[in-house]
């Protein structure tokens, strides 16, 4: 029912940092009073965030903004009005129907809450430091409970054993210290049905789901699509990885299949010699897809940070599992590349290995389209919890790994996971799994003493 306040809106903005001249196109909050100077020049200082991390900082102060007009008059001090707000973050403003404040926002989830305040606390923080005025961080520091203090030991040693840098870390930690407004959690542990995709289905969907029309002279099947499917589904990438490979990312070495996928931005040029950032502005006067603008840009590509094992070139490996789909993989890329890729032409060109029907790179929204086409027309439903979204391709390769045998470490590495807790996510037993793991532990139970029990049972 409600929207942002309309004294304060999100816009794409050229932002100069310095007098050396440097840009970037950032989100900016903008104000009845115009641009929010300080917030943008934080955002130009975290420019190397990725966009949709800078989304989400931008919509929290938004949010504040708009719970700081509708409330100002009611809290004189500004820790007492963050504290509220993050409760109305997390319980919404609504009741019985009725909110006299008219913001009518919807409790949020817990996690969504949490990154919100996380991004509010940050910008207070650095604030404070530019202003040398404490009184701007809302959401101070103050002395810890002592059971705060142990969920800081903890919550430290998790860090450190997670974490990619984990040798930096030699000095301990403060805990004796802990939030004043402190987050809120769920414990979960996740027994929901694995959203993989269904492995007696792919071939189906590989041959009958991308099948062009009759008469296309270009073959039978959609190779693209297919190309992508592979990738995912036998190499574990997400589609953002599979859409940003260029043309020359596929090679033959010592006989062997080797796709690497290159950091967007820092990644070697085919000219082993550049980054792919100076590359692609010095031969195509484009930017690299991530740093394209999420919500207007179709071409937009997210980059989630996977763990980068060539330092060198700075890229990884795709690591094919059943290690013979990367030869299948290797003819269907020369066929596409010789038969289906259609060409960029004119001023338009690019080294994106993925085309559209124009030359175009292809995007992120026409795949996810062609490919829910594709598991409705071989009669699946599509849903994410049904594992049937290009997503699922992703979990059943990391289903097959475990199912294969394979070490947690193993997994993470072919999965080019910073830690080995955001694999188990992907390699999770199911609840059916577990309902059979209880059904096994009864059966060794014998009749004489399952009947013993239920007799006791029934006397009580």
């Amino acid at each position: 029912m409600n929207t942002l306040c309309e004294s304060s809106h999100r816009e794409y903005r050229t932002v100069i940092g310095d007098l050396t001249g440097r840009q970037a196109v950032l989100p900016v909050v903008v104000t009845d009073q115009g641009v929010l100077r300080e917030f943008a020049q934080y955002m130009y200082l975290k420019r190397g965030m990725s966009r949709t991390w800078q989304d989400d900082a931008t919509f929290a102060i938004q949010l504040l903004l708009e719970f700081i007009e509708a409330n100002q008059e009611f809290y004189e001090q500004p820790r007492a009005l963050f504290s509220a707000f993050s409760n109305a973050l997390y319980t919404g403003t609504i009741e019985r129907r009725r909110d006299p404040s008219g913001l009518y926002w919807q409790a949020r989830q817990p996690d969504y809450a949490n990154k919100l305040i996380g991004h509010i606390t940050q910008f207070s923080d650095w604030l404070s430091v530019i202003n040398e005025d404490s009184s701007l961080k809302l959401n101070e520091w103050r002395k810890a409970t002592r059971h705060e203090q142990r969920l800081n030991w903890a919550a430290y040693a998790h860090r450190r054993e997670n974490a990619f840098l984990s040798h930096l870390f030699r000095d301990a930690p403060q805990t004796d210290q802990s939030r004043a407004i402190r987050t809120k959690s769920l414990p979960t542990e996740n027994l929901a049905p694995a959203k993989s995709f269904p492995e007696e289905k792919l071939d189906l969907l590989l041959t009958e789901g991308f099948r062009r029309r009759a008469r296309d002279s270009r073959g039978p099947t959609d190779l693209r699509n297919v190309l992508i499917t592979l990738l995912m589904h036998f190499g574990g990438l997400r589609l953002s990885e599979a859409l940003s490979l260029w043309s020359d990312d596929v090679s033959i070495e010592n006989e062997e299949v080797i796709v690497r996928v290159y950091h967007p931005e820092y990644g070697l040029a085919p000219d082993r010699k550049s980054s792919r950032l100076n590359f692609l502005q010095k031969h195509f006067d484009l930017k690299p897809r991530n740093r394209l603008i999420k919500w207007t840009d179709p071409l937009f590509l997210g980059w989630k940070n996977p763990t980068i094992t060539d330092q060198s070139r700075k890229c990884f490996e795709v690591y094919f599992f059943p290690h013979y789909i990367g030869q299948i993989f290797a003819h269907l890329w020369l066929d596409y590349h010789r038969k289906q890729r259609v060409k960029p032409i004119g001023s338009a060109q690019h080294p994106y290995a993925f085309t559209n029907r124009n030359g175009q790179p292809y995007s992120h929204r026409m795949f996810r389209k062609a490919h829910r086409l594709a598991v409705e027309r071989i009669d699946l439903e599509y849903g994410k919890f049904l594992g049937t979204t290009p997503h699922g391709h992703r979990h059943a390769f990391g289903q097959r790994m475990r199912a294969g045998g394979a070490s947690p470490l193993i997994i993470k590495i072919a999965m080019h996971h910073m830690s080995l807790g955001s694999s188990q996510i992907y390699t999770q037993p199911t609840s059916k799994e577990f309902r059979d793991c209880i059904f096994e532990l009864e059966s060794r139970l014998s009749n004489k003493h399952a009947s013993a029990i239920v007799q006791q049972l029934n006397e009580e």
